[in-house]
């Protein structure tokens, strides 16, 4: 703050100097700054947009390598189970997880309502009466994420129903505009498919969950606190303030985070979308005597671990004490998939906990759902 100050004293002496030298001269000078700098603000918006907002329709090479019926987590699209160098990974799940594929699934196309847009769609039906649960991925994630599949493969387990898809401009479903608007519109595709439940499989409105992961967990706050039909919702590593995650998103990346709100700005003018129009923590505070579960890793520094921490303190404050749970525990993966151990602190509890986790989200969904 100090240096700032010092910075702009030193400007504002050299304006004044310089205006009491060449006083025309000096003041069209200023007059042309002011008048380009909304525009040097927008440029300078825009690239930070393109790099915070853009997507990977190739999924890290998860397309290439998992489907329902045989998937592994990856690691630089590397399976993290055709590795023996790896730490803190339960061995039982590297060894195991060919009980979590699913044995049988269908494929649909789903659409979405008034916009030009398909979804696609993995779907498992094993009971027209079992409730079902619908996987949101993550930002840049895709339906055949082990970050997807396994969760589901837990719940299909378990007797449920389960729906894992591709969000816009992710994927195998339709490119928009190769944007990510982090929940702003997505929660309108995730009602698409709550939607298509009910009108092609016979799903009953009050038998459906919601479970989200990163972004896909703020995209599912955000569904979920704009449709009341969703009764329980599962967020996974999830952020709950967009403002505070685009600024450590920047961060993350290694950009000077004071440039947030020009990426904000930019997004704006550039597609319309609004990236902070609705909130995560709305989900929260609109949550009513439905069920939340927030989960997230201590060590997270892709979306740090207040984000779940504010979102069970409202939701705690707001919603019925026993129809939120939360859990916070230490979960850091070390592996080496060929070029040396590498950490892996976000969205890891399913692999570092894995007993705990599956029982946990069984057991949550049979309480919200049944």
């Amino acid at each position: 703050m100090i240096i700032q100050i010092v910075a702009f004293l030193l400007v504002l002496g050299s304006i004044v100097y310089f205006l009491r030298k060449n006083p025309r001269e000096t003041l069209a000078l200023i007059l042309t700054i002011v008048f380009l700098l909304p525009y040097a603000y927008y440029l300078a918006g825009s690239q930070v947009y393109g790099i915070v907002a853009h997507t990977n329709t190739d999924c890290w090479g998860n397309f290439d390598q998992n489907i329902p019926t045989q998937f592994a987590p990856l690691r630089n699209e590397v399976p993290l189970n055709s590795t023996e160098n790896s730490e803190n990974i339960s061995s039982e799940i590297m060894t195991g997880l060919s009980e979590y594929w699913w044995s049988n699934y269908s494929n649909a196309t789903i659409d979405v309502p008034e916009e030009d847009l398909e979804l696609s769609a993995w779907y498992l039906q094993q009971n027209v009466s079992a409730p079902w649960v619908i996987f949101v991925h993550g930002i840049r994630g895709c339906k055949s994420s082990g970050s997807m599949l396994l969760p589901s493969g837990m719940l299909s387990d378990a007797g449920f129903n389960v729906i894992v898809f591709d969000l816009r401009d992710h994927g195998e479903s339709s490119i928009e505009d190769d944007r990510v608007s982090a929940g702003q519109k997505e929660w309108r595709d995730v009602v698409a498919v709550f939607d298509w439940l009910i009108e092609t499989q016979g799903a009953d409105q009050d038998r459906i969950g919601l479970y989200g992961t990163s972004m896909g967990s703020g995209t599912a706050a955000i569904t979920f606190s704009l449709d009341t039909r969703f009764k329980s919702v599962w967020l996974d590593s999830g952020y709950s303030d967009m403002g505070k995650i685009i600024q450590e998103e920047l961060e993350f990346q290694g950009l000077p985070t004071w440039l947030a709100g020009a990426g904000i700005f930019a997004g704006k003018i550039e597609t319309g979308e609004d990236l902070v129009a609705h909130s995560p923590l709305d989900a929260a505070k609109n949550i009513g005597d439905r069920h939340m579960y927030i989960s997230h890793g201590n060590q997270d520094k892709r979306v740090q671990v207040h984000h779940g921490q504010e979102m069970c303190n409202e939701a705690l404050e707001y919603g019925n004490p026993g129809h939120v749970e939360c859990w916070f525990e230490d979960s850091v993966l070390s592996y080496d998939v060929g070029k040396g151990f590498e950490n892996d602190e976000h969205a890891t509890l399913m692999l570092s906990h894995t007993n705990e986790y599956e029982q946990r989200l069984v057991d949550f969904f049979n309480t919200s759902l049944t």
